[in-house]
């Protein structure tokens, strides 16, 4: 398989930023993350509680998944298994992966949503408490995203996959408070849909399906795209 298109080595070329620069951009997003968490918090759109619960449900996808993948992969080449055929298990475990998050997502979704309109009158209660739920797994994908990044900057690893999710979730939260159309949500949620695909099939390209770990990324690329996608679409 061939790279479509390295859009990570295009970023580098276009910004040619030096480690230093890149901890810069990292700590910035990171602030405008903070403050956007404030605001929501603030706005009564999101609970602290939750964003709690759920920052630790997405820390175990990450760290299982992680874990899982060292069956099949490990740097010193000592893995438990290696598959005839890396291209077929790996298509096929991302496929249980994804099905398996979309899953944990609308059941955490209509948990919140059931609970909400349980105690209160107006029809539109259903739909708060889905929107409360949903900016409570983004902002926790953001953050557990925060902690790996800063890890792999520590080690001098690359964090553009991480930092590009970063900045389509601020623009998204900031454009929506400053003008209440939900259209940058869904508009933010495609491109990361096109960057994290991009992201993807580039590595694998040139690992040829050997490098497990990636699975790892997937709950944290839907721990953004899902809710964007959901604000986007919901009604109220």
């Amino acid at each position: 398989m061939k790279t479509i298109f390295d859009i990570n080595d295009f970023i580098y070329n276009i910004l040619g930023f030096s480690g230093g620069k890149w901890l810069l951009t990292a700590s910035v997003l990171f602030a405008v993350l903070c403050f956007c968490f404030v605001v929501t918090v603030r706005n009564g759109r999101m609970k602290v509680r939750t964003f709690w619960i759920e920052t630790g449900w997405t820390a175990l996808w990450y760290a299982g998944l992680m874990a899982l993948s060292l069956i099949t992969y490990s740097p010193k080449g000592t893995a438990l298994w290696q598959p005839g055929s890396p291209a077929l298990v790996w298509c096929i475990a991302a496929v249980v992966v994804i099905f398996l998050y979309i899953t944990y997502f609308l059941r955490r979704k209509k948990h919140f949503s059931d609970l909400v309109s349980s105690t209160a009158i107006r029809r539109s209660a259903a739909g708060s408490g889905a929107s409360k739920y949903c900016y409570a797994l983004l902002f926790a994908g953001m953050l557990v995203s925060a902690v790996i990044c800063g890890m792999r900057l520590g080690c001098g690893d690359s964090v553009v996959h991480l930092l590009v999710p970063m900045l389509l979730v601020a623009l998204s939260v900031l454009l929506f408070s400053l003008t209440h159309w939900k259209f940058w949500y869904l508009l933010n949620a495609l491109l990361l849909i096109v960057y994290a695909f991009l992201t993807l099939q580039n590595e694998l390209a040139e690992t040829q399906f050997t490098y497990t770990p990636l699975l790892a990324l997937l709950p944290l690329y839907l721990s953004s795209i899902l809710p964007m996608l959901s604000l986007g679409i919901q009604k109220k």
